[in-house]
């Protein structure tokens, strides 16, 4: 980050919340296709897709049937997840400056695991998990969540995001301020952002500037 910027909005923010896959960590196998109507099911149910395969959910709209490829490609998928390098030490940055950190995703059951194999326990203070909560972004259920159980009101909230469409704007849409992380630094410099007030970083090391 090169540019001069007002960072005086991002001033005396009490919790700095964090999307997980793109934003902290990733995965390789991104090509993996579930039906809408699946996805939907798996990002707001506490449910594994083993326990669709298995037939242990015992609910109308479970009628899906899931061969063991499909169930393999998806845990090879899983077991690809990498950690961005500098997630850490931000995370570790932001500590010490005594922030408050929350991850908060869309994302099954499934793909929470590697959540806690790859970041440390306690480097999040709050996980709001689509499944867990039982909405999903952009709903603002979710955004509720992160408040009511921080008891942070949305004015003193940060949000760092790699979704233009599905985190930065509705973010913003609820007062919450937002930071659009996206890696492509030439598509940082030529995009047109007059239309939502927003700061856009490469990197989380970028943060230690901001904040």
């Amino acid at each position: 980050m090169t540019e001069q910027l007002d960072l005086s909005k991002y001033q005396n923010k009490k919790l700095i919340a964090f999307d997980l896959y793109g934003t902290c960590i990733d995965h390789t196998f991104k090509d993996i296709i579930l039906s809408k109507e699946l996805l939907q099911i798996m990002k707001t149910n506490p449910i594994s897709l083993q326990d669709i395969q298995d037939k242990k959910i015992e609910k109308d709209w479970i009628q899906i049937h899931l061969d063991n490829e499909f169930i393999e490609n998806i845990k090879k998928d899983i077991e690809s997840t990498f950690l961005f390098p500098e997630t850490l030490e931000t995370l570790k940055y932001l500590k010490s400056k005594w922030y408050l950190t929350a991850v908060v995703s869309n994302l099954s059951k499934d793909y929470a695991n590697p959540l806690h194999r790859l970041i440390p326990q306690w480097n999040f203070d709050y996980e709001i998990l689509s499944f867990d909560v039982w909405a999903a972004k952009p709903d603002p259920k979710i955004y509720e969540y992160l408040k009511s159980l921080s008891w942070i009101n949305f004015k003193d909230i940060v949000m760092i995001w790699d979704s233009l469409k599905a985190d930065i704007i509705w973010s913003h849409n609820v007062w919450i301020t937002p930071i659009h992380l996206n890696r492509n630094e030439e598509w940082i410099k030529n995009m047109n952002k007059k239309w939502v007030d927003f700061i856009q970083i490469s990197t989380l090391t970028d943060l230690k500037e901001i904040l």
